[in-house]
């Protein structure tokens, strides 16, 4: 039977290209902005892919953890957790120095009214947050948002179209995606640009949305008619694996399933 556990260890159990990948990463992993939708099982996915390839890197996650459950979850499988608040200076440079990073900080869509906070987390924070690692490879995560739209016949926004956001949050993307590059060039920090559409599993995402409307007997929007989306295990898999692939000047991909849904 499908229960949470098991749905857990689904998206926490190592590929055997993730395994060979992992094997090739040299170095401690960093994981900011840990303790969002995706962090907690990336983090354990990193974990297990480390111990299963008999590696002696550390995983650590970093973030201001406010469910204490996703703390003991990773602290019992072995993953060192850092609870802190990263738009503090003193606590982001008393963060360890680390070979690897995974950013995925961030404020997401949603978040009208406090649109200074949203700018202030977005692009303020990286920043600092790009000077403080400029000596790591740093996979930085970013959102399809930062596309402007194309006709719904066409196959969507390549990596070769160029950014053009609607709204503030895409903006603000677009803005944390600026800064790391500017990093990657400044200090020639290995950098790549993780474009996610969007990360779905059994708990949220657009087709939670949907199945949701229909068991309460609402009608849907289409007002939004199509939409990328990809499994969270695949998506967590292709973050750590990024490492490998940072670069000076930065990387960019789109991340996302071969569907138009």
């Amino acid at each position: 039977m499908l229960n949470e556990a098991r749905l857990n260890e689904m998206l926490t159990t190592p590929s055997q290209r993730l395994l060979e990948d992992v094997a090739k990463i040299k170095g401690d992993i960093m994981i900011l902005g840990a303790g969002g939708k995706m962090g907690p099982t990336l983090s354990l996915l990193a974990k297990k892919a480390v111990e299963q390839v008999g590696g002696s890197q550390k995983v650590i996650a970093v973030s201001r953890f406010t469910d204490p459950m996703a703390v003991k979850l990773l602290n019992d499988n072995g993953v060192d957790t850092i609870a802190g608040d990263l738009m503090d200076h003193e606590f982001l440079n008393s963060l360890p120095d680390v070979d690897n990073v995974i950013y995925m900080v961030g404020r997401k869509f949603g978040t009208g009214g406090q649109e200074h906070l949203t700018w202030a987390m977005n692009v303020g924070l990286p920043v600092n947050a790009a000077e403080r690692f400029r000596n790591s490879n740093i996979v930085v995560f970013s959102s399809g948002n930062i596309y402007p739209m194309v006709p719904i016949h066409s196959s969507g926004a390549d990596e070769q179209v160029p950014p053009l956001p609607n709204g503030e949050y895409g903006m603000s993307c677009l803005g944390r995606e600026r800064i790391f590059e500017n990093a990657s060039h400044t200090w020639n920090t290995p950098v790549f640009v993780y474009r996610l559409n969007f990360a779905i599993d059994l708990r949220y995402g657009v087709l939670y949305d949907i199945a949701s409307t229909i068991m309460a007997g609402n009608p849907v929007s289409v007002s939004m008619p199509v939409f990328n989306c990809i499994w969270q295990g695949d998506a967590n898999e292709m973050a750590i694996r990024a490492l490998l692939h940072t670069s000076s000047p930065a990387a960019i991909m789109n991340i996302t399933g071969p569907e138009t849904i």
